[in-house]
């Protein structure tokens, strides 16, 4: 063999020995890093949710399997058991003869697959490791089955990339769901994130999504009478009647054109809520009812243009958040030229959020969504009240106001409150912290309204005989009893508390029996 032909084949081999040598190193940290995250996935969902985990390695590709079930549905299952054993074994006089095990139902599980590609080229990409990732429900009764019949699941894309960051892509397929009632139907949807930094940032794109046919009450009103009404069977035993279907008003929801960007920092242990910004941008956002008797859909709400935008800023103890909403369009029978919405937060202690949020993952491991959600109601207030000395001595505050215009005329609704001092212990223990939080702090809300505006509105919410007369004799009540007053062409009223004492207008009003004490 010729010199040139040697090293061109020890070149080859070095190249074939180098590349095995990265894919190995690539496999092995795609394979601790799917380990971390389902390490990560127990601590937050709890142990008895994970019930299988497996991950097989290759040299070019793994496979990976998790199979999650919540503790729900195995507790229903295990309850179901205990009901069966105990009919079994009641086999005294005293037990029911008709006694019967209880069909234990069959848990839903989430199935997760995944295909792991080892880099460097990962899947035809210069990469780490490329994972794809597809769901798909185990379980499922019949019923459920043919709701779903036309929705694809969907699927997850990351690439991970040597510097250890990764770019996520979460797509939805078109598809739909329900059932004659009430549907859901949407076109695809992508949700792309990028990870690695400190930081997460991403865009979220959904052409279209309709929620039809959701009923506006509950189906049993209207039958309480028929519910005991009993007919006789062909043994003269009585058998309960089932409740005849009531015909309901039905509301849809239409939302077109959503594109949204976002970018935050990490805070550990803090989900959600880390500096950042995002952006919101909806063609159209409408809901409309249908009336139980059928016949016209009555317009409720048709927005166009709605521009959103989010910060959330932090130092190293408090954050806080401002939202700000513009759109135009209808609102009930009311065209608007324009509709704003803006609300702050300003300095929320980080720690405190810490607990509330321990409280929900808590909840969650124990007992599911439902349990963690009913656990934060009845726990909320005492963790509120754990953390009501951190809370307070940040010196929170909060703002929200509505502003619209009608007829080029502009209309606004705001309110808000402020801390402006932490209340000594001995205030706390003479009054309790509600009495002492209304001492030390500023409340406020005002209201500006066009007279304009007065008839029309009136007649939007169902009084369509409203004559002129009959709105200059509201306004003259309303001033007389002080609640309002006009300035200009404007009604308007100011509410405010500072100090333990309240104004509304200007003029002193007492706070109801016992508030300060």
């Amino acid at each position: 063999m010729s010199n040139k032909k040697t090293v061109v084949a020890a070149a080859v081999a070095l190249a074939v020995v180098g590349y095995g040598g990265t894919t190995w190193y690539t496999g092995q940290r795609a394979e601790a890093g799917y380990k971390e995250a389902v390490a990560e996935l127990r601590k937050v969902l709890g142990e008895k949710v994970v019930v299988t985990d497996e991950y097989h390695k290759g040299f070019l590709s793994s496979q990976a399997k998790l199979v999650l079930q919540w503790p729900a549905a195995q507790a229903q299952a295990a309850d179901a058991a205990d009901a069966a054993d105990a009919a079994k074994a009641a086999d005294t006089a005293e037990a029911p003869a008709a006694a019967e095990p209880v069909a234990a139902s069959k848990p839903v599980r989430l199935v997760v697959d995944t295909t792991v590609r080892h880099g460097p080229l990962a899947g035809g990409r210069l990469a780490a490791a490329v994972s794809e990732t597809r769901f798909a429900l185990d379980g499922l009764d019949e019923k459920s089955t043919q709701m779903l019949a036309k929705a694809a699941a969907p699927t997850l894309t990351s690439v991970h990339h040597f510097t250890g960051g990764q770019d996520v892509r979460l797509l939805l397929p078109a598809g739909e769901l329900g059932d004659q009632e009430v549907t859901m139907r949407w076109q695809e949807m992508v949700l792309d994130t990028a990870l690695g930094g400190g930081s997460v940032k991403g865009t979220w794109r959904w052409p279209e999504v309709a929620l039809l046919g959701l009923p506006s009450r509950d189906k049993s009103m209207g039958v309480e009478e028929e519910e005991g009404e009993e007919e006789e069977s062909d043994n003269d035993e009585a058998l309960p009647t089932p409740p005849a279907a009531v015909p309901v008003e039905r509301t849809s929801i239409m939302l077109t054109g959503l594109e949204s960007s976002f970018e935050n920092k990490v805070i550990d242990g803090l989900w959600g809520l880390g500096p950042g910004k995002a952006s919101v941008r909806i063609a159209r956002f409408g809901m409309s009812s249908t009336p139980a008797e059928g016949g016209e859909a009555k317009t409720l709400l048709d927005l166009k243009n709605v521009d959103g935008s989010s910060v959330i800023e932090s130092d190293k103890t408090t954050l806080g958040m401002t939202t700000q909403v513009k759109g135009t369009g209808r609102i009930g029978p009311i065209d608007f030229e324009s509709v704003g919405y803006e609300e702050k937060i300003q300095r929320l202690d980080i720690e405190a959020l810490r607990g509330f949020q321990r409280v929900m993952v808590e909840g969650y491991r124990k007992e599911g969504l439902a349990k963690a959600l009913e656990s934060l109601e009845e726990q909320g207030m005492g963790v509120l009240m754990q953390n009501a000395p951190r809370l307070v001595a940040a010196l929170p505050a909060y703002s929200m106001k509505l502003q619209a215009t009608y007829q080029g005329q502009t209309g606004h609704l705001e309110y808000g409150a402020e801390v402006q001092s932490a209340p000594t212990q001995e205030q706390v223990a003479q009054a309790g912290w509600m009495p002492a939080l209304l001492k030390t702090s500023a409340l406020q809300a005002n209201a500006s309204l066009p007279k304009a505006w007065l008839e029309p509105l009136i007649k939007a919410s169902g009084k369509p005989d409203v004559s002129a007369e009959d709105v200059e004799g509201m306004l003259g009540m309303a001033q007389a009893t002080g609640y309002a007053r006009l300035e200009g062409d404007k009604l308007v009223s100011a509410l405010k508390m500072q100090a333990g004492q309240v104004t509304l207008n200007g003029k002193p009003i007492a706070l109801p029996m016992g508030a300060l004490q």
